[in-house]
């Protein structure tokens, strides 16, 4: 690069920082999580919200009188409403007040997740740091696309879940004169997502990080930012599920890149 191209690349690296931390900080962004608990298979309390909360092995149940202040679409409910959704995602279900109260599919089991914009985490949110910019960690990497893509088991943020996550081939890269393949999903647009452990990890930085590398181009190569390299949700509060890591998915360099662990 040059130096103008490197002026550049580190105001747009200066341009997204900023907004990835304006993204963290909205109303009910990953900042404001406050609650996570498992539906029971009969109907039970969950801390923290009225009503009763249960669920079957197909959908998930809330029972509540009017004057619980349950609401959905802004009315009360008053009796017994049900909801589903798939694996891995969630879906925006009732309020409780300001509250909003989201149910998850994990591991094929429900749960509820609560969200309030009055968050300590969210009230004491003063950014993330991050390290330094730096264009050597600008490095380019050639997929190699599996034939299939596969449905790998891997653990979580949380020791009492495990999840499957897909993964469509291995990305091949050198860092610090070290070669590396590692396993990499696909996000709608194309572009390739990277979760990994590398020696930073429990000092300087969260256990796992992820980075998304621009889309591939005909011949597999991609090019890698690790200046842009996040922590996922967990890394901010303990109501995330974040997938880890697939096995040997290690960089065993330190990447001193993209953003460290919170303060």
């Amino acid at each position: 690069m040059t130096i103008d191209q490197v002026t550049r690349s580190e105001v747009e690296w200066e341009r997204w920082h900023a907004q990835r931390e304006a993204d963290l900080a909205t109303e009910y962004g990953w900042l404001s999580l406050t609650g996570f608990a498992w539906l029971p298979g009969e109907p039970g309390t969950v801390d923290g919200l009225p009503g009763r909360w249960w669920a079957s092995a197909v959908d998930a149940h809330v029972e509540a009188d009017a004057d619980a202040g349950i609401t959905v679409d802004g009315k009360p409910v008053d009796g017994v409403i049900a909801a589903t959704v798939a694996e891995a995602g969630s879906l925006d279900w009732v309020r409780v007040g300001t509250r909003r109260v989201q149910l998850l599919l994990r591991g094929g089991r429900f749960a509820v997740r609560t969200r309030d914009a009055s968050a300590p985490t969210r009230a004491r949110f003063d950014g993330v740091p991050t390290f330094e910019y730096d264009p050597a960690w600008v490095v380019e990497g050639r997929l190699t696309r599996w034939a299939e893509p596969r449905r790998v088991e891997v653990a979580t943020a949380r020791a009492d879940l495990r999840q499957h996550v897909r993964l469509i081939g291995e990305l091949e890269l050198e860092l610090a004169g070290q070669s590396h393949r590692l396993a990499v999903g696909e996000s709608a647009d194309g572009a390739l997502t990277l979760i990994f452990h590398d020696a930073t990890n429990g000092a300087e930085t969260a256990l796992w990080r992820t980075v998304t590398t621009g889309v591939p181009s005909a011949d597999g190569t991609a090019e890698v930012d690790f200046n842009r390299t996040l922590n996922l949700p967990y890394a901010f509060t303990e109501f995330g599920t974040c997938p880890a890591p697939p096995s040997g998915n290690r960089i065993e360099t330190r990447v001193t890149a993209g953003e460290k662990a919170p303060a």
